[in-house]
């Protein structure tokens, strides 16, 4: 952001302000000796401090006009040190923009090195999730539709496995988001069911009751993969935060003058109301992560980026004991 007009020119006479007294001390001492001399006379007086505010004057109109390249440099938002030209000015503007250049250039070279790095941490990450999904759904597919115990347990850890890793993958994914978006013409209803059916055995596994109730109606272009997987993220807190066996978490949505509500409720043990303001924020997971040790603090983040990527109005809205309802607005092009 730019420095405003105002600013600067204060900023300029400030840096000038000991030249000012200097002058001013200068000529109240000529004026001094000249009456010292015997040559006490107002005309003089005012003679000597008018030339002193003339000179003064036209000192730093030079002055200014040697450095209004800065000034106008300082006055852009968007100036960066590559489009100085250190060649014109005053001998000090060209060595303050001789070293803006070097220090841009410099800046430049650690940056490519760090945005290189990341981009290899971010593919050798990628290939490593990718790598990992084989052998759980190997695990997962030796597991399936077993009665034992042990196995079962298995199966759930198996599960977290695959959440984890999908967490992972899709924070990843956000960094390049444009390039990973893909539109589809779908409907509200089949996403939600799609949501479900990924998170079937989880709902089994707790006892819980999904409950949809969408009109096959409401279309919209989004992309699937990122939406069901926010909708996936929604589905595993509710039921997370849900330990009372054999209640319903709705996913319900409604038509509004500008789009679709879409609604997830559950009637778990809600969140406190001092933590509502910061559950959106990364890793944060307040009181129920510390009654809850395998809270990431991940999964509302997550959703809280998918939807200002989409374009959507995220709001939460909890009490404890009643349970949690996470409202998303989605508008729609008529």
């Amino acid at each position: 952001m730019g420095l405003q007009g105002g600013i600067i020119m204060r900023l300029f006479f400030r840096s000038h302000l000991s030249f000012l007294l200097f002058a001013l001390i200068l000529s109240l001492s000529t004026v001094g000796i000249f009456w010292l001399d015997g040559y006490s006379s107002a005309r003089l007086t005012i003679y000597v401090l008018f030339l002193w505010i003339v000179l003064s004057i036209l000192f730093l109109t030079v002055r200014y006009f040697g450095y209004r390249r800065v000034f106008k440099r300082l006055e852009q938002a968007d100036v960066v040190a590559s489009e100085f030209h250190p060649n014109e000015g005053s001998p000090f503007t060209q060595a303050f923009e001789s070293y803006l250049a070097q220090q841009y250039h410099a800046y430049q070279i650690d940056l490519q090195k760090w945005r290189a790095k990341d981009a290899d941490r971010n593919i050798f990450i990628n290939q490593w999730v990718h790598q990992m999904k084989t052998p759980v759904s190997v695990i997962e597919l030796m597991t399936q539709n077993q009665s034992d115990p042990t196995l079962r347990s298995i199966q759930e850890e198996t599960d977290k496995i695959k959440q984890g890793l999908d967490t992972v993958l899709y924070t990843l994914r956000l960094e390049t988001f444009e390039n990973d978006f893909v539109v589809d013409h779908t409907d509200l209803k089949t996403l939600a069911t799609e949501a479900i059916n990924e998170h079937k055995r989880l709902f089994i596994r707790h006892q819980l009751y999904p409950k949809v109730d969408i009109d096959s109606s409401l279309f919209l272009e989004t992309d699937k993969k990122w939406f069901v997987f926010m909708l996936g993220q929604l589905l595993s807190n509710a039921i997370k935060y849900s330990p009372q066996k054999g209640s319903n978490i709705e996913i319900t949505a409604i038509t509004e003058s500008t789009g679709y509500l879409l609604t997830i409720q559950d009637y778990g043990i809600g969140i406190e109301k001092s933590d509502l303001p910061r559950v959106f924020r990364p890793f944060f997971t307040g009181e129920n992560g510390r009654k809850y040790q395998h809270s990431t603090g991940m999964g509302l983040f997550l959703v809280s980026e998918i939807c200002q990527k989409l374009g959507y109005r995220l709001a939460i809205e909890s009490q404890i004991g009643s349970g949690t309802t996470i409202l998303i607005r989605i508008p729609i092009q008529k």
